[in-house]
């Protein structure tokens, strides 16, 4: 799931956008990439790519395969691939990935651990898959709900058929 080798591409793909001005509490989880610009409070679970913008702020536990940093994150950040803070990047926490994939441009600033790991022990760090969002099709037929609304329309239809 957080491999560099997924069989789903999301290459050039447009990422979802959290613009400015926005505040998202709670559990954000996904295959495709993100895109931060406003606020996130609690944790972020990306099977692809996190871009934290300029703008953003983050208090939240980042995992992603890979997660680039020009805001402002506070909290632990694991990648299976790369790690990227930018030059107005500012991450306060731990960060975890992998040897030789922790990026920090001039002006970036990490204040924490930077740990490496193993794939093995990254595997065990982040989520392996992510809960469905609709149910498996079903074969059989839509629960009808009676309204009033439905109520009348099918009376009125009866009266018609029966006249």
């Amino acid at each position: 799931m957080f491999g560099n080798n997924n069989n789903e591409s999301f290459k050039g793909a447009a990422p979802t956008y959290v613009g400015k001005g926005m505040r998202i509490e709670g559990k954000i989880w996904g295959k495709r990439p993100i895109w931060i610009d406003g606020e996130v409070k609690g944790t972020i679970d990306i099977g692809s790519e996190v871009i934290i913008g300029e703008s953003a702020k983050i208090d939240a536990t980042i995992r992603a395969s890979t997660i680039k940093v020009n805001g402002f994150v506070e909290g632990e950040l694991y990648a299976s691939g790369k790690i990227e803070i930018m030059s107005k990047g500012r991450v306060h926490g731990n960060v975890t990935n992998l040897a030789g994939c922790l990026i920090i441009h001039d002006g970036g600033i990490v204040e924490g651990q930077c740990s490496i790991a193993n794939k093995e022990k990254m595997k065990s760090l982040l989520p392996q898959e992510f809960p469905k969002l609709l149910p498996e099709q079903s074969s059989a037929p839509p629960k009808v709900i009676n309204t009033l609304e439905n109520t009348k329309e099918s009376s009125s239809i009866s009266a018609e058929t029966s006249a």
